[in-house]
């Protein structure tokens, strides 16, 4: 391929990206003002997210279950390890397939973490404001600009 050719490729690309990734950003997580109920799988720490979903986004007035999917007992404790429990939640023991559910009505960001465990860490974000869905989206249209800026120079370069 040509420098010119490479030129359009690279201009091409850097319109793909924007039309494709443009006008999702700015979309809010959640997308509704309706409280929710989300769930959260409790699974063993060696399996890289003993919370998952880690991170959770929501609105006011939704509920957060934890569903302890693990074959030891955990605990659902909102603070975090260094400075212990906050005493905003706290499941006690949570023995294997037991559940605990916490209804979030304040607006905030919740940490929580296992006292049995405290390497297991989760965050709940309660929020009614816009939170851009793809975190990504600038350095994706970054990197393109600066590769379409690249392929520009070097056509005039040679």
């Amino acid at each position: 391929m040509n420098k010119f050719g490479m030129f359009k490729f690279s201009l091409v690309l850097f319109v793909f990206v924007l039309v494709m990734i443009l006008p999702s950003y700015g979309e809010e997580i959640p997308k509704t003002s309706t409280p929710m109920q989300v769930t959260v799988i409790i699974e063993p720490p060696n399996l890289g997210t003993p919370f998952d979903p880690k991170e959770v986004h929501i609105v006011p007035n939704s509920t957060v279950t934890w569903i302890n999917n693990d074959n030891v007992t955990h605990t659902v404790t909102s603070g975090d390890p260094q400075q212990g429990a906050d005493g905003k939640f706290d499941s006690g023991l949570l023995k294997p397939g037991k559940e605990f559910s916490h209804t979030f009505t304040e607006i905030g960001t919740f940490y929580y973490y296992c006292q049995v465990h405290p390497a297991m860490t989760g965050i709940v974000i309660v929020n009614v404001n816009a939170v851009p869905e793809f975190p990504f989206v600038m350095p994706i249209l970054l990197i393109s600009f600066v590769s379409l800026l690249v392929f520009y120079k070097m056509k005039f370069k040679f």
